[in-house]
């Protein structure tokens, strides 16, 4: 059975010497690179209605960033891919993670993302080398995913193993002593080519143009590994297993100190102690079975569990008395994290008739369950000036501990109708339930989608959906209402949109106008003081936001040669009701955005490429006191092929981001009443360069 195969020759292949490689090519077996080249383009989702979906039958708008514009871009972090969808902005960085917003909304560590339809926590750096693409799911996503924000979710969608074999080895060299080694081989592992895999290895270390006030730098030493398994049972049953892991152990730098505008000692000095540190370790590990039962009955079923570890060792600066004194005030801890993250869904297909229409019907169910453990070392408060060394304090003798765990359940109904070639009809209703040891919060969610397609190649939809995000209960005795259960968040949304297939199907384009309000946002009411002269709240829910806005999508080719991912969105965000905010902007939404990526080949052989992100300005922070101008960082890239024969390409290529050298702000900044400027904002790095060179196989 375990015969030998292709796979295996391509694995030792890599393993020994390029001599070995060589007269491995020569040989006789058959080895093809799967995929075609989509100029970007990608035909369907399985975002939107949890099942593979056309992009014109979608009531919604869905982005995809697809591998081949991951690979020519040689991201390596999560914000490098989502930059290409002008709907996402950037916020900081601090603790080593990113955070986004889509369509205007925060997106929650916790809710705001997937892996492969399930819930994902991302609390730490995405490892994109295991990823095939990104699919950004726009507006309210209650029905099948339960709690999240209003803006959307982002769906990391994984390798999958490949019947023939393949393999890809690449080597990026880098501005700020970047490095990075990624392996990726896949293929049949016997004869009958039931049985599959794909292994993905990538080690990656890299450093900072900026540093520390002693005159050290950061740097960060990083892996990645995943097994990716599947094996037909029968022609209709398919049983698949993964393993990944990630070990992401750096230093930290928490950002810029900006005042009147300008970084505070420069934009490459680094406010935090140079012994904070972060490290992250990260397992996931799951099953699924893929079943056809009958010739309209289908069934999915799926597990993952996510282990995810943190050890963080952090300064934590303060500006307060450095208008007066000169110092920096570094009160640090050591802390160790654990979150545990299992879930599970089952999806249940059923096509069928009814009186003149052709309905697919979704019945499915999802699982979470979350635990949580802190242990917290606090260390003495030292001061010291921003260019002296910040010799790691003793420890205070506080200690705090911390756990915390829940069970969260939805249980959905979705029917799709084709009432005729030209009109559609989706409805969902959805049920959850999230339960601690003391509180049950319950929820209801809908979906209505139609849509109507006056031609082949295009569509018009209309749709309303909802989402939700628990609030649990008041907690604190500054509350006069402590223990009272509050509502969920709830977002409303309300979206009309079209989108067309031009040029013999070769591009796609989309566009949308949405209307989404979120409610019953938490506010905090000074209602007195109480006997010890402390200030006294009353928690109400009195919070909106609503943010109106339109966005355009074009992916693939408008030439033979031509190819490009366009995107733009114009969003009016307001803070509608509040109490300190009211009338203000979220923090880090630009009005206008636009991202543009393209690839023009100028013969077989060669091409070039050609970047815009654009944001236009915005504020950073909440209350409105920090505006950050609006950029335009343009980047390029040129790539060669040497087809060394018909099975193995050798690829060239040099990128270059911010060709232009330009000065700008990103994500990030927090004010406050103590500080004069916002602190942890994220500089963006001027002229930068990658080189790769890939053997693919």
């Amino acid at each position: 059975m375990f015969s030998k195969s292709p796979l295996a020759l391509v694995i030792g292949a890599v393993l020994t010497s390029p001599v070995v490689l060589a007269e491995t090519v020569k040989t006789d077996e058959h080895m093809v690179v799967e995929g075609r080249d989509y100029g970007y383009k990608a035909d369907t989702n399985t975002t939107a209605m949890r099942m593979e979906a056309t992009q014109l039958e979608t009531p919604g708008q869905v982005s995809i960033i697809d591998e081949q514009l991951i690979d020519e871009q040689r991201a390596s972090t999560l914000g490098e891919v989502l930059q290409n969808d002008a709907s996402v902005s950037a916020g900081g960085t601090s603790r080593n993670r990113e955070r986004f917003s889509l369509r205007g909304f925060e997106l929650s560590s916790s809710d705001g993302f997937l892996r492969d339809g399930h819930q994902h926590w991302s609390h730490y750096r995405q490892p994109i080398e295991l990823l095939e693409r990104v699919e950004v799911l726009k507006g309210p996503s209650g029905l099948l995913y339960g709690k999240s924000e209003p803006g959307g979710l982002v769906n990391m969608v994984t390798k999958k193993p490949t019947t023939n074999t393949q393999m890809s080895l690449s080597q990026d060299v880098g501005s700020d002593d970047h490095y990075r080694t990624t392996l990726d081989v896949s293929g049949s592992l016997n004869s009958d080519e039931t049985l599959r895999a794909r292994t993905v290895l990538s080690k990656e270390t890299y450093g900072s143009y900026r540093s520390y006030g002693d005159g050290t730098e950061p740097d960060t030493d990083r892996f990645v590994g995943g097994l990716f398994v599947e094996y037909d049972i029968t022609d209709r049953v398919m049983i698949s297993a993964h393993y990944d892991k990630t070990e992401d152990h750096g230093s930290v730098d928490s950002g810029a100190y900006v005042v009147n505008g300008k970084p505070v000692l420069g934009d490459t000095h680094i406010w935090d102690a140079e012994w904070s540190k972060i490290e992250n370790d990260v397992e996931n590990y799951g099953v699924a079975v893929d079943a056809l039962i009958t010739d309209t009955v289908g069934l999915k079923v799926g597990y993952n569990r996510q282990n995810f570890e943190r050890f963080d060792v952090e300064s934590y600066p303060s500006f307060s008395d450095y208008e007066e004194t000169g110092l920096i005030k570094h009160s640090g801890n050591e802390r160790s994290d654990k979150w545990v993250f299992d879930t599970a869904y089952v999806d249940l297909t059923k096509d069928f008739k009814l009186l003149g229409t052709e309905n697919t019907l979704l019945i499915g169910g999802n699982w979470l369950g979350y635990s949580y453990d802190r242990h917290q070392t606090y260390y003495n408060s030292v001061s010291k000036a921003p260019s002296e060394t910040v010799g790691k304090p003793g420890y205070s003798g506080k200690v705090k501990e911390s756990d915390s765990e829940y069970e969260a359940y939805g249980v959905y109904l979705q029917n799709m109708m084709t009432i005729n070639d030209q009109w559609q009809v989706l409805v969902g209703l959805r049920f959850d339930e999230k339960k601690t040891d003391d509180l049950k919060e319950n929820q209801v969610s809908p979906k209505l989608g139609v849509i109507y397609l006056p031609a082949e190649n295009g569509s018009i939809y209309v749709q309303y959906s909802e989402s939700f995000m628990p609030q649990g209960t008041v907690n604190g005795d500054e509350y006069v209402n402590d223990g009272e259960e509050l509502d969920a968040e709830r977002g409303i949304s309300y979206e009309v949109g079209t989108k067309w297939e031009l040029l013999d199907e070769r591009l796609f384009l989309s566009g949308a106008l949405f209307d989404i309000t979120k409610e019953n946002i938490t506010l905090d009411v000074e209602v007195g003081v109480d006997g010890n002269g402390d200030t006294l709240y009353n928690k109400t829910q009195g919070g909106e936001q609503q943010h109106r806005g339109v966005e355009l999508l074009a992916q693939g080719f408008v030439t033979e040669k031509f190819s490009l991912s366009a995107s733009t969105m114009y969003l009016d965000a307001e803070i509608t009701k509040d109490d300190t905010y009211q009338g203000n902007k979220p923090a880090d939404v630009p009005e206008l955005s636009a991202s543009l990526w393209s690839t023009y080949k100028i013969i077989e052989s060669t091409g070039v490429n050609f970047g815009l992100i654009y944001e236009g300005e915005r504020y950073g922070d909440a209350a409105n006191t920090f505006k950050k101008d609006g950029y335009a960082r343009f980047d390029m890239g040129a790539s060669y092929t040497h087809k060394y024969n018909e099975d193995l390409d050798i690829v060239a290529r040099l990128n270059v981001e911010n060709i232009f050298d330009t000065e700008y702000f990103a994500g990030g900044g927090s004010t406050s009443s103590s500080q004069d400027g916002a602190k942890n904002v994220v500089i963006g790095e001027g002229r930068n360069y990658m080189a790769t060179l890939q053997v693919k196989y």
